[in-house]
């Protein structure tokens, strides 16, 4: 009886352990992913349309990159970091990942980098989108394509696009 009972109780203890939920496993994290737009207009210059990879590959997500179950963007931003020439150059364009634009924005590029203006992408179906980009190809082709002046001189300006993520991976 007693060898019936060690046998019962190893094959639930077993059953208990093969069964469980593997989901159990699963590691969540949050980390934050980044890239800069290098972009150039030259004097009368009409359009425009600069681009960088967006990768989830850093040091938080390295080990995980063949294990991510999920990615969600909590908060998704562009914003201009340097800018020099033309005062009174602007923009009109879509900022976009792969082929979905994300927003449309006109502004002065001065302006919008003296004021530090942030723009940020608050659509919850595109942020869904790109997350899904991002887990299945750990990267997306982020920028701006669009229509562009500058009457002066050239203007150079770089914009760094901001991606808050909270990663889901399973380590097994």
């Amino acid at each position: 009886m007693k060898t019936t009972i060690k046998m019962l109780s190893a094959l639930l203890i077993c059953l208990v352990f093969t069964s469980c939920d593997k989901d159990l496993l699963d590691v969540d994290f949050n980390t934050t992913v980044k890239a800069t737009i290098v972009a150039h207009v030259d004097k009368y210059q009409e359009t425009i349309d600069e681009s960088v990879v967006l990768s989830l590959d850093n040091k938080d997500t390295h080990d995980y990159l063949n294990k991510i179950e999920n990615v969600k963007i909590k908060k998704l931003t562009y914003k201009i970091i340097s800018f020099s020439g033309d005062p009174e150059g602007y923009i009109d364009v879509d900022f976009y990942a792969d082929t979905i634009t994300l927003t449309t924005e006109e502004f002065f590029v001065k302006e919008a980098y003296n004021a530090g203006t942030v723009f940020e992408i608050t659509d919850i179906s595109k942020l869904n989108t790109m997350a899904n980009i991002l887990k299945k190809n750990i990267s997306t082709t982020v920028g701006i394509i669009g229509q562009s002046s500058a009457m002066e001189t050239d203007m150079d300006f770089n914009i760094e696009v901001t991606a808050e993520l909270e990663v889901t991976a399973n380590p097994l």
